[in-house]
Parts: C-alpha cells; structure tokens; sequence
C-alpha cells in the first residue's frame, strides 16, 4: 500500500454525490497513510445561475473566495481528506472547437491551476506528489505537468466516446491528448482496457469494489416468498433497455418494480411512469439504499450493449450480491467474473425466465454464498492493487 506520499485528484465528481463513486472509495482507503487533496469538478457559472438538479448547493462563499476553499473530513479508517471546491468556470462543452473554445478552457485551466498551487502549498504537499486525475482528462490536459509532480495517472471509469454529447463532443480529443501525457492509463474495465491501451505508454485494470459493511446491512437471510419485488439501484438513462423493461413489467404484473437512482431523461421518467405496478424512489444517499435492497427479491442490471456500456464495470452487482440478492443481467460488457453466480442474457424472454426462476429457487445459503463474494471485492483490496500499479509505474520512471 502507497505509504507516506502526497496524492493529489483533480476529478470530474462531487465527493458528496448521490452514489458512491470509485474515485472516492480509493482516495479514502489511501487516506489512512497518505496526505490527500481531492479536488471537486468545477461549477460553471451557467450551473450557479440555473441551478444544478440533484446535486449539492453551490456554496457561493466558497465559489468567489470569500472564504476557504478547503475543507477536511475524517473518513471510517482514522484517515483525513482535504477537499478543495474550485472557482467557478465559464461553461464550454457547447462552444465548437474554435479560439473561443481554446480561450475559455486555458482560463478555466488558469483558474483551478492558481487554486490547486495555493491549496498544495497550504498544505505542505509540494514534492513527491503523485497527480491522480480521474475522469477528468480536459482539466488533466490542460493543468498536467504544472504541479512538479513526480507521477502523472489518467483514472478512467467511463466511456468519453459513447457518453452524452456534451461530455463526447470535446472529451473524446482530450483525453487522447491527455493519454498521450501521462505516466499510466488506470481503467475499471476489460472493456476500457481494450479501448484505451493502444494510446498511452501502459494501461492497467484496477476494478470497481463495494463497501461491504454498508451494503451488506441490506442483507436479507431470508427471502420473502410471497412477494416479487425486482429491483434496480443506480441511474436511469439511455444506458436502459427500455424494451427488455416493458417485456418485464407486462409480463409480471403481480410484482413490483422499484427504481432508486436519479432519472436524467424525460424519455425514461415518461416511460417508467406508465406502468402500475413500477416504482420509483428518486435518487438516494449511499447510507439510505440498504433498506431498500432489504425489500428487493432479486436485483437487476438492465443495459443495453453499445459503446458507453461494454465499457463499464457496474458497482451495483457487488451491491446487490452484499445484500445477498440474485443477480440478473443483459451481457452489456466484460462481467465475465460473474458468470458462473449471476444470471447474463441479452434475450427478453431468458431474462424473464432468469428473473422468475432466481426470484423462485432463492435460498438462504444461496445470499451468504454471495455475500462472501463480494467480501472479497472490497475497497481496501482495490487500493492495495492501486498502490501496486503506482509503484510499478514509478519504479518505471527511475
């Protein structure tokens, strides 16, 4: 495990968001021997003026520099974060690549640059720091190589080239140049590690975890025969194969479906909305699921397979297999570590038929027997085999 280094995260998240996120997991873990500053993604002034859905509000104190911009909390294992909020930037994605474009983003890069250099003085974490930009690969660009750090990581857990458009639109060309700059490429997933080791000096996979001690407090040892609830934990989006749905809930009109995530389209909120016997909660904190995967009979990931999707290694199956549930799946990406414990189809009909008959022969030895794999997929494990790559990379650098 990384012991004694300064790690600074320049990341394209919240670390207070609705879900859990890789990113925050790790930089927790390595909290406990390791100084960090995790810096949250920028607002833009187009986010301050709106509004910002299902997100914190923007504390504008901080935003202008009217007070510190630095926070610090203490995480479960006696480790602290420091967590930078950084200035408010003009918002860019819509601009075409042109030298409005190009202006606007070395300004916003100027911005968070002067901030970060202040934040990292403050804190006394100027030599031996390690740049541990995640999902971020447009501020990765432009502010990479400025800070004298030692080590230069690209983290990637999603797909740029089959995100939304405006994620897609410039995100794609910047993270090619910023693969091209950095030491390493760190994915979540085969299917990242297949699109992306081409373009950087070295790629590896460190996987998605999950935090079995919250998530096993939904464990269920008993199933309630008497009752179908299938349920679904995470964002609704154009991820979703909306016609698999239909053929679930048409055809199990006795059961419930219940949906905990955010939905970011009107299309999949008006199509949910039809159904009476679907369910949906809204977007939850990570401490307020576990109830709810209590309730669940079996848990579903439903995505269809195309570009963003064979790219993903969903954090809710070793969710759903802490709290003991069956598990079924279209075969949208590389889950092939699951296969011989979860249920995988792309056919309706299958995944019907796999829903009914987990739902049917589930049984008590079944969920601990779930319950100790995920035990093993945990975050402590995750950023000990981090910290492994890191320290192969570095001894690369020598």
């Amino acid at each position: 495990m990384l012991n004694n280094r300064n790690i600074l995260c320049i990341s394209g998240t919240e670390w207070n968001g609705n879900y859990i996120k890789a990113v925050v997991e790790l930089m927790k873990v390595l909290s406990a021997k390791n100084t960090i500053l995790f810096v949250e993604n920028a607002y833009t002034y187009k986010d301050a003026i709106a509004g910002v859905s299902d997100k914190d509000k923007i504390d504008f104190a901080k935003a202008f520099g009217l007070k510190s911009r630095l926070r610090t909390i203490t995480t479960d294992n006696g480790g602290t974060v420091n967590i930078l909020f950084p200035p408010l930037v003009f918002p860019v994605n819509f601009l075409p690549n042109g030298a409005l474009y190009k202006s606007l983003l070395t300004f916003n890069a100027w911005l968070l640059r002067r901030s970060v250099k202040k934040a990292l003085k403050k804190l006394n974490m100027q030599n031996e720091l390690i740049n541990f930009t995640s999902f971020n690969p447009g501020m990765g660009l432009m502010t990479g190589r400025t800070f004298n750090e030692k080590t230069l990581i690209y983290h990637c857990y999603d797909e740029i080239k089959g995100a939304p458009y405006w994620l897609s639109k410039h995100g794609l060309r910047l993270e090619a140049g910023f693969m091209k700059m950095v030491d390493a490429v760190i994915v979540t997933s085969q299917g990242l590690y297949d699109s992306k080791k081409d373009f950087c000096k070295q790629c590896f996979i460190v996987k998605n975890a999950v935090k079995v001690d919250l998530f096993k407090k939904g464990f269920n040892h008993s199933p309630n025969p008497g009752k179908k609830v299938v349920g679904y934990v995470g964002t609704v989006d154009d991820r979703s194969d909306y016609d698999l749905l239909h053929h679930l809930f048409t055809n199990m009109p006795d059961a419930e479906f219940v949906f905990v995530g955010r939905i970011l389209s009107e299309r999949a909120k008006d199509i949910l909305s039809k159904y009476p016997n679907v369910k949906i909660e809204g977007p939850k904190m990570p401490e307020q699921l576990p109830p709810y995967l209590q309730t669940f009979s079996v848990g579903i990931i439903p995505f269809v397979k195309d570009d963003f999707t064979k790219g993903i290694y969903p954090m809710k199956i070793n969710e759903y297999l802490a709290a003991g549930l069956p598990v079924v799946s279209t075969a949208f990406g590389d889950i092939a570590d699951f296969a011989g414990l979860i249920k995988i189809t792309d056919d309706k009909e299958t995944f019907l038929q796999y829903v009914l008959s987990e739902i049917a022969g589930d049984t008590p030895e079944k969920r601990t027997a779930r319950l100790k794999t995920a035990e093993n997929n945990t975050w402590d494990k995750r950023a000990e085999e981090l910290s492994s790559v890191i320290e192969q990379v570095e001894k690369g650098l020598k």
